[in-house]
């Protein structure tokens, strides 16, 4: 069977942020995803990426059958794997069948397109890390902007190790797609993670 020129994957944090994206995308979705849970992991420090330095957090799903969590659905070309697979270092993909996955709108889905979206690989450290800010900034802007106020605190309530403590780098961004934020999203974002 020949495969479809487009693939699809389930986006649950910074990629719900369409303006972090570096790829040709042709479609962004809205969509809730039956069985997995966030949670923030430690992550070991590697050089160029995401984590420039040792006990940073970053976002990853796990089975949890009782959980549904909203994110994005990003349909973009097969030939941006490459790109996606290097920008979710430390990440690998897991398929995802269709029917775990409930749009918001419309499906954009033909039935022959692959669909999955990116767990931590087993080698990410287990151990308590700091959350960083301008990653925080990143993925609060997203889901305030798809799910609204609600959204963020489902995002919250979703996610596992809200617990640890926030590392305040807004000012000096360690996260290589930071964003800035407005004097509104700052009250907005820290109402609903202050600092500790």
């Amino acid at each position: 069977m020949k495969m479809s020129a487009n693939i699809a994957y389930f986006g649950y944090g910074s990629l719900v942020n369409l303006e972090t994206l570096q790829t040709p995308y042709v479609s962004a979705h809205p969509a809730r995803l039956k069985g997995w849970k966030r949670a923030w992991k430690a992550r070991p420090k590697v050089s160029g990426s995401f984590a420039p330095i040792e006990g940073l957090a970053f976002l990853s799903v796990e089975p949890c059958p009782q959980t549904t969590i909203e994110g994005m659905v990003i349909v973009d070309h097969r030939a941006s794997l490459p790109a996606l697979d290097k920008r979710e270092a430390l990440y690998d993909r897991a398929t995802l069948a269709h029917d775990d996955v409930e749009f918001v709108d419309h499906n954009p889905l033909s039935p022959d397109q692959d669909l999955f979206l990116y767990v931590a690989q087993p080698n990410a450290a287990d151990a308590t890390a700091r959350i960083l800010r301008s990653y925080l900034d990143v993925v609060l802007r997203g889901f305030h902007g798809h799910f609204g106020e609600q959204g963020i605190e489902r995002f919250v309530n979703t996610t596992a190790n809200f617990d640890w403590p926030i590392h305040e780098d807004r000012h000096d961004p360690v996260y290589p797609r930071a964003i800035s934020v407005g004097e509104n999203e700052v009250s907005l974002f820290d109402r609903h993670i202050p600092t500790r």
